[in-house]
């Protein structure tokens, strides 16, 4: 199953047939205010589905790591994607988003790479993350899906928020259940830069 998701299209076939895409959309709407003509860059963006549902004013950038996910991207929509290499000449951001990324890191390389998304922000500037979460009183599907995640790092949502607090003062983590179709954790993240 695994490698079946590294394929862009079938990825966001099963983010969508989840609920885990509509998840994302809906965390986005409750917890992050994109103003207009900000600029917003988007670690981990996969195919890049999620800039159908964020607001046409922004300006918008998203990286990836997955050369298939990038190409599939710009393919679809526009060359506003790059991979990961590009990062450091793309700040000052208003906001950097890292959707489904923190549980794929280990918890010190996340620690630096939080450093560098906080040092990428605008004084003011916003960190928006969300992940699945392990949390007491999950039923078996659920503990069995963020067990068999492709990211090897899953944590509880006190574990994310302790990683953010590192690299930022003000921090808000948010624990939401039903978000999805199949049961499942989310820990929303919103860290503000000095």
């Amino acid at each position: 199953m695994k490698h079946v998701l590294e394929l862009p299209a079938l990825y966001q076939f099963y983010q969508e047939l989840g609920g885990f895409f509509g998840a994302r959309v809906t965390a986005i709407r409750d917890y992050l205010e994109l103003r207009p003509n900000a600029r917003v860059i988007d670690i981990g963006c996969g195919p890049g589905y999620i800039l159908r549902h964020l607001p046409a004013t922004i300006d918008y950038v998203g990286l990836d790591i997955d050369e298939p996910s990038i190409a599939f991207a710009r393919a679809r929509f526009e060359s506003r994607f790059f991979d990961a290499d590009a990062a450091r000449e793309l700040g000052p951001a208003d906001v950097v988003m890292m959707n489904g990324v923190m549980h794929h890191i280990g918890d010190d390389d996340l620690v630096a790479t939080l450093g560098h998304v906080r040092n990428a922000l605008k004084p003011g500037g916003v960190l928006f993350t969300l992940d699945g979460c392990y949390a007491p009183g999950q039923g078996r599907l659920e503990k069995w899906l963020l067990d068999n995640d492709r990211g090897l790092h899953v944590r509880r949502a006190d574990e994310y928020r302790h990683l953010l607090e590192q690299a930022f003062p003000d921090v808000e983590m948010h624990v939401r259940n039903k978000l999805s179709r199949l049961p499942y954790t989310f820990a929303i993240g919103v860290a503000k830069a000095a």
